[in-house]
């Protein structure tokens, strides 16, 4: 069994409409940027890695309405004592800047990522302005192809949509199998009733919906990765 600590390295202030599709445009959100810490069987992994360091920037009122602060990544680890050479495995969900802005900070570690992320990373559509290579130039990635187990009992499911390459990650928790969705999405793209909802952002819409509603329907507890309420979530 694992655990699953998000770590807050950052925050952005869009509308809705980026999480959910056709829906609630001009809404303003808050957009909190997470890296997973997870820890079990010996290992130190993370899946994402949040925002550049060198980004991280609190909009005026964050703290004030929402009790929380973002951190640096490399501050976020310590405080739970952990020092980047401690981090064996890297898992990007996806390779937009926000998701993989520290890889760097983890020379040593093996970093997975699915073929198809890789490929359209390397050569995006001009729509797709959320690609840096910067952030990867020096990561020599083991990549995936499809549904696998790249890490004893964690599975990564190819759901894309969001993006080509886009994976879940499935970690086994005491509580059970927690979801970190490769998608744009939010605590609104998964309600109580009804299907999921397609993010704002996609490269597939089809594609988006359909993966959306594979996730919602595992038999886990998804964590939305850009979820407001998932900063004080522990398992």
């Amino acid at each position: 069994m694992y655990t699953v600590i998000p770590l807050l390295t950052g925050v952005r202030n869009p509308d809705q409409g980026i999480m959910t599709y056709q829906r609630d445009y001009g809404k303003p959100i808050w957009l909190p940027i997470y890296a997973f810490l997870v820890r079990g069987g010996g290992r130190t992994i993370l899946v994402d890695t949040g925002l550049d360091e060198d980004e991280v920037m609190e909009p005026a009122g964050f703290h004030e309405q929402t009790g929380l602060t973002p951190l640096p990544l490399s501050e976020a680890l310590a405080e739970h004592g952990v020092a980047p050479e401690d981090v064996g495995t890297v898992i990007n969900t996806h390779l937009h800047d926000d998701h993989c802005g520290n890889n760097r900070l983890f020379p040593g570690a093996a970093h997975f990522v699915q073929r198809r992320e890789l490929e359209f990373m390397r050569n995006p559509h001009p729509l797709d302005h959320r690609y840096d290579e910067y952030f990867t130039e020096d990561i020599e990635f083991r990549v995936l192809d499809g549904d696998c187990e790249p890490v004893p009992g964690i599975r990564c499911l190819l759901t894309p949509g969001h993006t080509p390459g886009s994976q879940t990650v499935l970690v086994p928790t005491a509580s059970g199998d927690v979801a970190l969705p490769g998608q744009c999405c939010n605590e609104k793209n998964f309600p109580d009733n009804g299907p999921a909802i397609c993010p704002g952002v996609h490269t597939d819409a089809l594609a988006a919906y359909d993966s959306m509603q594979r996730i919602k329907a595992l038999d886990a507890v998804v964590l939305p990765t850009h979820g407001l309420t998932v900063a004080s979530m522990r398992f």
